[in-house]
């Protein structure tokens, strides 16, 4: 497997673990889906992952926040600065591989 179609998926598989951790289940299953995908070498991954980033409800619209019983928000700031970071770095990658202009 191609390392960076392996480094990918690896990000999508963080990006995901972190979603769940925060219950956003819809976006964690849209990564997982596209890293089985991209994992099996399926191009679609690809359309369908960058599909994610636009319009309304996209991944650029996540914010990760946990309820605290009604008292308030928890936010770990360390996973923000991950999540932003990963949402970023997969955009990138996944754009680079569909045009061919990975690094």
């Amino acid at each position: 497997m191609p390392s960076e179609i392996d480094a990918l998926a690896q990000m999508l598989d963080q990006a995901e673990a972190l979603l769940r951790s925060y219950g956003q289940v819809r976006c964690a299953e849209w990564l997982t889906k596209d890293a089985r995908l991209i994992r099996s070498l399926d191009g679609y991954g690809l359309e369908h992952l960058l599909s994610a980033y636009g319009g309304m409800g996209s991944l650029n619209d996540v914010v990760l926040q946990r309820s605290n019983g009604g008292a308030g928000v928890l936010l770990d700031v360390c996973d923000k600065g991950l999540f932003d970071k990963l949402r970023s770095e997969i955009y990138d990658l996944a754009r680079g591989l569909r045009t061919g202009k990975s690094k």
